[in-house]
């Protein structure tokens, strides 16, 4: 079929093809949309909550120290506080990349 209808279904194909690409990306932009909305009103309900009056009092240094010398050696033993001393040297390293690239990455 190389005759004159050949161009004009490659033309409706290319048609088509950009009309179900742009529907794709609508309903990707679709969901980011409503994703967002809704953790937007997850957000809103949470910092309306009140925090409960028996909380209120308590650090998390606080509570470290009322827990008592076991937790203090497993903190020690496991090295919670060099691994989130790397976890932190790993954000800092994300946003000053982010920052010397110009928000390229």
């Amino acid at each position: 079929m190389d005759g004159w209808l050949k161009p004009l279904q490659d033309w409706l194909l290319a048609q088509l093809r950009s009309l179900w690409d742009a529907l794709e990306e609508l309903a990707g932009d679709m969901f980011l949309f409503w994703l967002k909305q809704m953790l937007a009103v997850n957000l809103w309900v949470l910092s309306h909550l009140p925090i409960p009056d028996f909380i209120k009092d308590y650090t998390i240094c606080a509570l470290l120290q009322a827990a008592g010398p076991t937790v203090g050696w497993a903190l020690n033993t496991f090295q919670i506080p060099l691994a989130m001393s790397f976890i932190a040297a790993g954000y800092v390293f994300r946003l000053l990349r982010k920052l010397v690239t110009l928000f390229q990455w």
